[in-house]
């Protein structure tokens, strides 16, 4: 199974809704491909924002009987021809393309809400979510540093030291192009096991800052913050602390 073929079948398998063979074919696929498995870990954290109580409303009893007996009745009509059943496959394809996209929405927007206090935190998180929806991820994928480093040259203003930690568990997987503080930045991307982490490089201010890794929490996301060759760094993962503070480690040693 590809990462195509994944991003298809994503919803119907986190409703259980899969037979068994491509259940197991989807599970091979997640433990091995962070992109796919944080696409899921995407889903599974906005959908659980949409259950909360001031996302949810409760529809009358009427409306309820009203959908029950527009379905039977529909359920007694005959088949549809199979251009109109064609037609109808490409619009529930579109609303459903529809639907992810404005669940999207609202969970960043729930996001941003919730880091009101520390706008920096909550463009990093914005950046991070997007980036695991399918096709965000990488604008060059490579885990060579040599053309990963050179993709950014013309597009920057400053160049991002790129490092490969593929000996230490934290492979390279590529990089992109993003938007934080009111400037582009470089991102880059790497992997540990199952899990994504998006490393945000730019030039640092004058305002002093600690070569020292320090680790923030929030929202289910850990956030490494640290300075090192004049850069500002910020690595962003739901990766549990201790591992993300040694790729900072590891990251600043090389």
């Amino acid at each position: 199974m590809n990462c195509t073929q994944a991003q298809a079948l994503l919803h119907p398998h986190h409703d259980g809704e899969l037979d068994a063979a491509n259940t197991l074919q989807m599970e091979q696929h997640l433990a091995d491909c962070p992109q796919c498995g944080g696409a899921l870990r995407t889903l599974e954290a906005m959908r659980a924002v949409l259950r909360q109580e001031g996302l949810r409303y409760q529809a009358p009893p009427t409306l309820r009987q009203a959908v029950l007996k527009a379905a039977q009745e529909a359920a007694k009509t005959k088949p549809a021809p199979a251009a109109l059943r064609t037609r109808w496959q490409l619009t529930s394809v579109a609303v459903a393309s529809l639907a992810a996209g404005v669940l999207a929405t609202l969970f960043l927007f729930h996001l941003q809400s919730n880091n009101k206090g520390n706008p920096l935190l909550a463009e990093l998180t914005s950046s991070h979510v997007r980036s695991l929806m399918a096709g965000h991820l990488t604008d060059v994928l490579s885990s060579d540093r040599h053309t990963v480093k050179p993709w950014f040259d013309g597009k920057l203003d400053f160049a991002p030291p790129v490092k490969d930690l593929a000996d230490a568990g934290f492979p390279l997987i590529g990089g992109r192009l993003d938007y934080l503080t009111g400037r582009p930045v470089a991102a880059l991307v790497y992997g540990r096991k199952k899990h994504l982490i998006n490393l945000f490089v730019w030039p640092a201010d004058s305002t002093p800052a600690s070569s020292v890794p320090s680790v923030t929490e929030h929202m289910g996301y850990h956030y490494v913050q640290w300075q090192a060759g004049g850069m500002a760094l910020w690595a962003v993962s739901d990766l549990n602390e201790a591992e993300l503070l040694e790729f900072a480690h590891r990251w600043t040693a090389q």
